[in-house]
């Protein structure tokens, strides 16, 4: 069932205060620092001017467009609120910085550290308070949806059960359970308060039923949902379309097929990558190669022909750090590998081995964020043993990605691991989102300075 659906009046009614609440921390908390912060360089104090309050307005008005607030999702947690809090914030404080860097070229570090710290805790608590209020109005049976399902079938058992037991979905109230008798169904829906009714009927088998049900909910603004036997066929999210006088179902919404969302991914990608390659990457490839040198003979950099972007082929850079082997485009490395150096074992474990795709980054081959690459010769091995193993491609390939910050990481000594590393790359693709990839990036960086017992 889909918990998700949009509510106008919800969104008024909670979100609205919400983000208003949001937008007046941001300012109080800014405007406090203001008045008791000590700016120890002058060129500091521009942030003092009215425009910079009208940065942080506009990056907040950004970040509630990319990470809104949606207290309007029912069986969405506590703590799925206060990681969209903590985005939005750091998104908001992160315009302010970039607008106030490039516009005056000042950056005050410190104060924008507390401003952003300050920030989230104050909107965290918020946004608990709001929850806090929208649960115990939703305890005294205030502002639930009931819920009515008409059907008796495995399908029509299955969703009661899972309204009637689930803690995820306690913001639901099942009203009633009927059968297909139409009579009591005209009755109990014109009588009773309901605002979703649930129809696990064949249409197929009753379509006479189906369709005054239907008619009927139309007529009495109740909200109908059809429930498919689904049993048999693939799990996914669909979509329904038409073509000319026909409803067709297609199998995967990848939310990057929309050219605006992949167009804000590649901007994120080349602005990343081109700040990092023009700062810091002529430092490390200096560091990396005297270390290679002194290590082992052979170049510094190492290039081998991975899977990218639907199937094709494209040459992945990193920075070298075995003996020069004839096995580097058929072995996977392993925590014993007796081909690394002991240089070019810190190189990996360390995951700076892997800095110079940020070159593939801004070439278009990779993105910041996506499915791993693989050899081509595990491509063509994998693609015979695991189901839909070539999904992963149709997205880019990524540095880091979702199957390895869930621990998917490093040799894939099974092809059960494979598996379970392309179901992790296939939910990324079909809830692909801003907020996700930045989730992703910060677990990644935390993965890597608590040192990642997979990196080898």
């Amino acid at each position: 069932m889909n918990t998700r659906t949009f509510n106008t009046k919800e969104f008024l009614y909670y979100s609205i205060p919400a983000m208003i609440a949001d937008l007046g921390i941001h300012i109080a908390v800014f405007e406090i620092l203001l008045k008791t912060y000590s700016f120890t360089d002058p060129a500091d104090y521009v942030l003092a001017r009215p425009r910079s309050l009208y940065f942080l307005i506009v990056g907040f008005i950004i970040a509630s467009v990319l990470v809104p607030v949606r207290f309007y999702v029912r069986g969405a947690g506590l703590k799925q609120l206060l990681t969209r809090a903590f985005y939005q914030c750091l998104l908001t404080v992160g315009i302010l910085a970039l607008s106030v860097q490039i516009l005056f070229n000042s950056f005050a570090g410190h104060f924008l550290l507390y401003e952003g710290m300050a920030s989230v805790v104050l909107v965290s608590i918020c946004h608990m308070l709001f929850k806090s209020l929208i649960t115990a109005a939703r305890k005294r049976g205030r502002n639930k949806v009931h819920v009515v399902i008409v059907g008796e079938d495995e399908n029509a058992e299955r969703l009661a059960h899972i309204l009637g037991d689930s803690a995820e979905y306690a913001d639901y109230k099942l009203v009633a359970s009927l059968g297909k008798d139409m009579e009591m169904i005209e009755s109990y829906l014109s009588s009773n308060k309901v605002h979703q009714l649930y129809c696990s009927l064949n249409p197929a088998l009753c379509p006479d039923i189906v369709n005054r049900v239907i008619r009927l909910c139309e007529n009495l603004f109740i909200d109908f949902y059809y429930v498919p036997n689904m049993d048999g066929y693939l799990r996914r999210s669909m979509t329904f379309s038409e073509l000319g006088p026909m409803t067709v179902v297609r199998l995967r919404d990848e939310p990057l097929s929309n050219p605006l969302n992949a167009a804000l991914k590649r901007s994120f990608d080349i602005i990343v990558s081109l700040a990092f390659l023009t700062t810091l990457y002529p430092f490390v490839w200096c560091f990396v190669a005297v270390g290679t040198g002194i290590s082992s003979p052979g170049p510094i950099l190492f290039r081998q022909k991975r899977t990218g972007y639907k199937g094709r082929p494209f040459t992945m850079y990193k920075f070298r750090s075995m003996k020069v082997n004839a096995d580097a485009d058929r072995l996977q490395a392993t925590a014993d590998d007796p081909r690394k150096t002991r240089f070019g074992d810190f190189l990996r474990r360390t995951s700076i081995d892997e800095l110079p795709q940020f070159i593939n980054v801004l070439k278009g081959d990779m993105s910041l964020i996506g499915p791993r690459p693989h050899m081509e010769l595990h491509t063509e091995v994998y693609t015979k043993l695991v189901d839909e193993y070539l999904v992963r491609h149709m997205v880019k390939p990524g540095l880091t990605g979702w199957a390895q910050v869930n621990g998917c990481r490093g040799e894939t000594r099974t092809t059960e691991a494979m598996a379970e590393r392309v179901r992790h790359d296939i939910w990324y693709i079909e809830h692909w989102s801003v907020g996700l990839d930045i989730k992703i990036f910060f677990m990644t960086i935390a993965q890597i300075l608590a040192g990642d017992r997979q990196a080898y």
